[in-house]
């Protein structure tokens, strides 16, 4: 039975009818992989849970493994088996307010930002976004995600280059089907809400991380699903959008437009309309009223004392990255502006700015992704000078360093690559220790069987240092790290012979981390890397970064979090912050 609800006034696109029956109904049931024998030990068990019309749910992981809140999203998506108590069936399905003849999985739908939306397993080319700029096919943001919302041709963003008449983009949409006034009228509301207008004609190479994912949010608002579920929907975002994305989330559950279901990890802030929580933690699920479970949430105090420490680095040693003058425009619009920035060994840089400020194009010339970083007056790279030997670089310009050798003296972890890695599964897929010896030539494939490198001298003091340098990141950042065991190789071996592609999307991106960290390289860039994890995890990556990094090398780390930051002011943190393209020291 259905009733409309009375006494709201909303745009005529806002009204949805309150269900009488739940919105999600799990009841007394034990969840399973589809395939797996009834008798065999379930993902999560004795999973009693209901979500009634009016009630708003985040679900909470303390889990780093697949028994955490990834297994519950799974579970509503459909790719995991329900396994009901035969006292107390599962009658009206998983959805019980959505009729009997609709695909209930049609109508739900799920934008994660902790984990890669790709589900093929090779690696692909995250820079090549990069080489087309200029061409016919770079697409804009309208374009890529919002084809529906174009009206006629629109002027192209990057008119007004020197080398470039002014032109109008043509384009082939003719088979796109437009927006009724309905939806017309939700999306512009949406856009505006998002602080996305004036980025629609912008192409998606002058986008941040942050504004792309508000988009990824709007677009799957339009495709007016039932159900929404979000997972870690602040990842990314500065903090002057938090509240504008969480005020629009509270507004579209309100009025069901969809109603929305909200994953956070137990070490984020749950929002003030969020009334009830699903707590996953050790296979079972306590789901109740916000106040009655939050107390619940097993914290683990952080691992880092910071009492009596000296300062970072020891003193500064040799510049690592130097730029000078740096700009980067794409005709008209200028995301860097004659930028200038020094970074040396043993230092330690929170890189700030909010969404769109520049970030992510900064990251992408020092990485040398950019085609842009070529042309630099004044960008000033490490490279090894003889490959294989760690800890060793030469200053030299990006169009002097093969890219294979950037690699090696630059370690990233950034949503970019994360999303890019490849994920085999099956015999050919990579084991942990696999991924992680590709740090050392910052490749994507391991090169060797050894799982270590390829070509190395002869000399056995190499293969025994990078031996023990696989050991030490495996032991302090892997399990015996998240929670401590008399036996750490032991369980490091193990893990290491996991596959890479089975792991939780927490221990995946700790083994990115670990790849990034093993081979020492003089300059390390850690973008958003503590997303997907959990508490442990956080503590035990903190600890490393603070205690088991060398004076010899460099850490910039881009987050907007302050907490995020494993080192302090007092101790000799620095801070270069990006507003509108132009850098400042703080």
């Amino acid at each position: 039975m259905l009733r409309l609800l009375h006494g709201y006034k909303a745009a005529p696109f806002l009204i949805r009818y309150i269900s009488t029956k739940p919105i999600i109904r799990i009841p007394k049931s034990s969840i399973h992989p589809f395939g797996d024998p009834s008798n065999q030990r379930p993902i999560l068990q004795n999973v009693d849970w209901t979500i009634n019309e009016g009630e708003a749910w985040a679900v909470m992981s303390a889990s780093s493994g697949d028994s955490g809140k990834s297994a519950i999203f799974q579970t509503l998506l459909g790719h995991l088996r329900i396994l009901s108590n035969p006292k107390e069936p599962l009658q009206h399905g998983l959805y019980p307010f959505i009729g009997e003849n609709i695909d209930p999985y049609s109508r739900v739908s799920a934008v994660s930002f902790s984990h890669r939306s790709n589900r093929g397993g090779a690696f692909y080319d995250y820079t090549a976004r990069y080489g087309a700029i200029r061409d016919e096919d770079a697409l804009t943001l309208r374009e890529s995600m919002f084809p529906e919302s174009i009206l006629e041709d629109k002027p192209d963003p990057l008119a007004g280059s020197p080398f470039d008449k002014p032109k109008v983009k043509k384009r082939a949409f003719e088979d796109v089907v437009k927006l009724s006034d309905e939806d017309k009228a939700l999306f512009d509301s949406l856009v505006k809400e998002m602080d996305l207008e004036r980025l629609l004609d912008l192409p998606l190479i002058a986008l941040s991380n942050g504004q792309t994912r508000r988009a990824r949010i709007v677009r799957a608002v339009l495709a007016r699903p039932e159900i929404i579920l979000l997972d870690e929907p602040l990842t990314g975002l500065d903090v002057s959008s938090r509240p504008k994305l969480l005020n629009l989330l509270h507004k579209l559950h309100q009025t069901r437009k969809p109603r929305v279901v909200l994953g956070l990890r137990t070490q984020d802030d749950i929002p003030e309309w969020v009334t009830h929580v699903a707590l996953v933690q050790d296979g079972t699920v306590k789901a109740g009223v916000k106040n009655d479970v939050v107390p619940f949430i097993k914290h683990n105090p952080s691992v880092l004392d910071v009492s009596g420490t000296g300062p970072i680095g020891g003193g500064a040693g040799s510049i690592v990255l130097d730029l000078r003058g740096v700009s980067v425009k794409y005709g008209d619009r200028i995301v860097l502006d004659n930028l200038s920035w020094q970074v040396r060994q043993g230092e330690r840089w929170h890189l700030q700015g909010v969404n769109g400020s520049g970030k992510t194009t900064l990251m992408s010339l020092i990485l040398g992704d950019h085609p842009q970083s070529y042309v630099q007056p004044h960008l000033l790279l490490p490279s090894p000078p003889v490959p294989a030997i760690p800890s060793k670089f030469v200053l030299n310009h990006r169009k002097r360093i093969p890219t294979a050798h950037l690699r090696q003296s630059i370690g990233v972890v950034s949503p970019e690559l994360f999303d890019a890695f490849p994920r085999r599964h099956g015999p050919s897929g990579m084991s942990v220790w696999e991924a992680i010896g590709t740090g050392f030539e910052g490749v994507f494939v391991p090169l060797s069987g050894n799982g270590i490198g390829a070509n190395l001298p002869e000399q056995k003091s190499l293969r025994d240092w990078r031996e023990e340098r696989m050991w030490d990141v495996l032991e302090n950042l892997g399990p015996s790290a998240w929670k401590p065991s008399e036996y750490p190789r032991e369980i490091a071996a193990e893990f290491a012979q996991k596959k890479f592609a089975d792991l939780s999307v927490g221990e995946q991106r700790l083994v990115l981390l670990m790849r990034t960290l093993v081979g020492r390289p003089p300059l390390v860039l850690l973008d958003e890397v503590w997303s997907g994890m959990n508490e442990e995890m956080v503590n035990a990556a903190k600890k490393y970064l603070r205690e088991r990094v060398g004076n010899d090398q460099a850490v910039v780390l881009i987050t907007h979090w302050e907490d995020e930051v494993p080192w302090t002011q007092s101790e000799g943190l620095k801070t270069f912050r990006l507003e509108e393209g132009k850098g400042y020291l703080v």
